[in-house]
């Protein structure tokens, strides 16, 4: 039996959710508490979500590529990455770029949204635990919403999103991808592989940021994604999806005009480089980096130049 040590809405965990079950394996989650984590303290490992405690074998392992190529190592029927040794390498640095761009920025930009338009979802994610589900009721939710928004802006800093030019590395990353999954059912090979998984894993939170789920150019890497989820099983949508619509439908509009956007992009993407391991953007926050955060949350959440705009279903969902 695996364990998989998780945050449910986890993009980066679905990932290892899907290879699991495409695997075949027998496996049971353990949700943890994200800002104490005490239930993985026991592994030598780095602390943080994914990671599986594998009891077969002893392995306790985190960070979600590594596990793919341990379960692929371990387990290998219905394997996940090419037996020749050059393809496979090919597929660990797809993996690995994507972690390090795709994965971290996507997450970025999807908490970005939901404290634009939909603040209260965040003690639903982050606090449905802590004193018998306290933050889980109205009034406590709405006043810890700030207060988790602040810790995440500083953790990710959000509030350089526009400096960082992060919706326009983005774009220049999923367009060329976009094209090639036009042509090709997969993004190596005619099978599904970790590549696939890992793409369309990590795509998930941008299905809830209008300027790429309704970006004309990306409709159909949408569709190449919803493909597979549904032909996989991992079409439910995960509740941050749930509480933004539900938001959207309420209030008819939506924060989707990035206003420093309105000539394409000519902003490099990120560079092809190989890599040993992913990369990682969190920063830590204590007490008085917390107190600093204020302006740049309430620069987020009133002032962040991601305009209103009529709410509308993406057009990938009605293809």
């Amino acid at each position: 039996m695996i364990e998989l040590y998780q945050l449910r809405w986890s993009h980066y965990v679905e990932k290892v959710r899907w290879a699991l079950d495409f695997k075949g394996l027998a496996w049971r989650a353990i949700d943890i508490v994200a800002y104490k984590k005490q239930e993985m303290s026991r592994f030598p490992c780095a602390q943080t979500v994914p990671l599986i405690h594998d009891a077969s074998t002893g392995v306790a392992l985190s960070d979600s590529s590594p596990i793919l190529r341990y379960l692929d190592e371990a387990y290998p029927e219905q394997p996940l990455l090419p037996a020749d040794p050059v393809a496979r390498e090919e597929a660990w640095q797809w993996m690995l770029r994507l972690d390090s761009t795709l994965g971290l920025q996507a997450r970025r930009l999807g908490y970005t949204q939901l404290i634009m338009e939909c603040p209260d979802a965040l003690p639903r994610l982050f606090m449905t635990q802590p004193f018998g589900g306290l933050f889980a009721r109205p009034v406590w939710r709405s006043l810890a919403a700030p207060v988790l928004g602040m810790m995440l802006t500083k953790r990710f800093r959000f509030d350089r999103n526009r400096q960082d030019r992060i919706y326009e590395r983005l774009e220049n990353l999923l367009l060329p991808l976009a094209q090639m999954l036009e042509r090709n059912a997969y993004v190596m090979g005619e099978k599904l592989s970790a590549v696939d998984i890992t793409l369309a894993s990590l795509l998930r939170p941008l299905r809830i940021v209008p300027h790429f789920s309704h970006h004309p150019r990306l409709q159909g890497l949408f569709v190449w994604q919803q493909r597979l989820f549904r032909s996989h099983g991992r079409d439910a949508a995960y509740p941050y999806e749930t509480m933004i619509e539900a938001q959207r439908q309420r209030s008819g509009a939506m924060r989707g005009r990035v206003s420093w956007m309105e000539t394409p992009s000519t902003t490099a993407a990120d560079a092809e480089r190989s890599r040993a391991v992913a990369a990682n953007d969190q920063h830590s926050v204590n007490g008085l980096s917390l107190f600093k955060a204020w302006p740049g949350y309430l620069k987020l959440r009133w002032f962040s130049g991601v305009g209103k705009q009529v709410y509308s279903p993406a057009p990938y969902l009605e293809a």
